[in-house]
């Protein structure tokens, strides 16, 4: 024998109709306190990418430093990433067409240090530009 538990027809599509669910900007809106830790976060990320540049300055032949701010630039990002890709796809984009060089090649084994600081300046003025617009 089978017994059948099931919902019926109607009342499953009551449980999902349109007006319970919220829409999608609601969902995914950002409030003041998600834009306050990205803004947090870039600050963080500004901070290391000033580190990086004071050691490709002063000290171009530490490559291990400068591996290692390459990877803490890329982990502070990380935690910020998934939110700014979400709510701000083009400063993303814009954003991420130049940080990514950079970590590449300040993990590289021998950095290219020109390279580096011309990157380090374009991110640097990307960002600022960006934690300036989250503020106003």
């Amino acid at each position: 024998m089978y017994y059948y538990l099931g919902e019926d027809e109607p009342e499953r599509q009551q449980q999902t109709s349109p007006a319970d669910t919220p829409p999608v900007e609601e969902v995914t809106s950002l409030d003041a306190r998600s834009e306050q830790k990205i803004a947090d976060g870039v600050g963080k990320v500004l901070e290391v990418l000033e580190e990086l540049a004071a050691a490709v300055n002063n000290q171009p032949e530490q490559t291990e430093t400068i591996n290692q701010l390459g990877k803490t630039l890329s982990e502070e990002w990380d935690t910020i990433e998934k939110s700014v890709e979400t709510n701000f796809p083009d400063d993303y984009k814009n954003i991420e067409d130049s940080l990514y060089p950079l970590i590449a090649h300040a993990q590289k084994q021998t950095p290219d240090v020109d390279q580096i600081k011309q990157l380090i300046s374009e991110v640097k003025e990307k960002l600022t530009a960006f934690k300036q617009k989250l503020s106003t």
